[in-house]
């Protein structure tokens, strides 16, 4: 270990005196077990981005570490608090707003330049009730469907085709959480009752019918034989490696695994529209956070390479050699829609009202676990059968108004 320390710093053409070492902290999504396998891919693609790195930050050295969702505050805080905690922490919005709640990260200093390359809708999604910026939203991931080719010619355009052939025999594999699920919200055009809610509002009652459609659907499609719900992403994708689904809800940044396991069998589409138009899923946001016990260099470093991170060329660089993830500047985003075939059709190019939408959804449960929590529940009942749809769409109101 230490001769490969020693060799990164003579190759980035600084002695070890002026070289700078970040120690680096990324979760895996849920409660997804850190593997060796995931571990091996996490230090190869970290390493890759420090040899990008060093034409641009001279002597910057990463020592990364792996962790899963569920165990990363508790780790955290015992290495916070005997002074080796993390200078960055890499990871999506919620968690970071968590660990910023548990005092285990400081506010990100956002500059003028960043704010101009990152919407101001993902920041929000990534801000306190008081407008503090507990992260820097880096890139976005897709949520998208991916299938066995050996099962499927192509992914189902829409929900009517879905269940057609899941009466065929074909199995399908969602999972019960609003983040996976809110894709199906606006092929049913159920957003606005949920929005009107979060903002004080009234829904109106199409917006309300709307959403009772929705979870109709759900609660139909859950009884459906060959429509399996599962709890995490994880299982759904062992579960198609495997053959025991056919399709399933995915994320671009599980496309590595998938690819290495099904090979040329892995198909990838767009998640099926309904009755009210495309499916709009919200992306999910890789965030960078700033650990507390970075000495000033390594703080100065940090922001160095966060401030970079976000330049138009360096979004457009790494969204084009991965293609796991997509970019959070409009500015690269363009040039990845004429890049990549197929792009140009993503809800994040052309619904642009329904990206609002999510994205202030998204980050109203960001600022309030309980109320994603309290969410969660009602959607559990529709999908076990406890609760009516009717029944459900009160509740979500109640739930999500000024009175929760």
């Amino acid at each position: 270990m230490a001769g490969a320390v020693l060799l990164l710093s003579a190759c980035s053409g600084s002695d070890e005196s002026r070289s700078t070492l970040l120690r680096v902290v990324r979760t895996l999504p849920g409660n997804e077990v850190v593997t060796g396998e995931e571990s091996a891919r996490d230090r190869k693609l970290l390493r890759d981005f420090q040899t990008n790195l060093r034409a641009v930050i001279p002597g910057l050295r990463i020592q990364p570490s792996l962790y899963s969702e569920t165990s990363v505050l508790t780790d955290l805080q015992r290495q916070t608090n005997s002074g080796l905690g993390p200078d960055l922490v890499i990871s999506d919005a919620q968690t970071i707003q968590t660990l910023f709640a548990a005092r285990l990260l400081d506010p990100v200093p956002v500059t003028p330049e960043q704010r101009q390359a990152i919407p101001a809708e993902l920041l929000a999604r990534v801000s306190t009730s008081d407008g503090t910026i507990t992260g820097l939203p880096v890139s976005q991931y897709i949520q998208m469907a991916c299938y066995d080719k050996r099962k499927l010619k192509s992914a189902p355009k829409t929900l009517r085709d879905l269940a057609q052939q899941s009466s065929e025999g074909i199995i399908f594999g969602l999972t019960q959480n609003f983040e996976n699920l809110y894709w199906s919200v606006g092929s049913y055009g159920a957003a606005n009752a949920l929005i009107s809610s979060l903002r004080g509002e009234t829904p109106t009652t199409q917006d309300v019918n709307q959403l009772v459609q929705w979870l109709t659907w759900l609660q139909a499609a859950s009884f459906q034989q060959n429509v399996l719900f599962l709890n995490d992403q994880a299982t759904l994708r062992q579960q198609l490696i495997k053959g025991n689904l056919h399709w399933i809800s995915c994320w671009s940044s599980q496309l590595p695994q998938l690819r290495e396991a099904l090979k040329d069998n892995l198909g990838v589409g767009l998640l099926p529209a309904g009755p009210a138009g495309k499916a709009t899923p919200v992306s999910r946001l890789q965030v960078w956070g700033l650990g507390h016990n970075s000495s000033h260099q390594q703080r100065l470093k940090s922001e160095e390479l966060m401030q970079f991170i976000v330049l138009p060329w360096a979004q457009k660089t790494w969204a084009l050699r991965y293609r796991t993830s997509y970019p959070v500047n409009p500015a690269a985003a363009q040039i990845i829609n004429r890049e990549i075939p197929g792009t140009q059709d993503l809800y994040l190019s052309t619904n642009q009202e329904d990206v609002h939408i999510g994205d202030e959804i998204r980050a109203a449960l960001n600022q309030d676990p309980k109320l994603e929590q309290a969410m969660q529940f009602t959607l559990n009942d529709v999908i076990f059968g406890t609760e009516t749809p009717s029944q459900a769409a009160a509740t979500l109101s109640s739930e999500l108004g000024p009175s929760s």
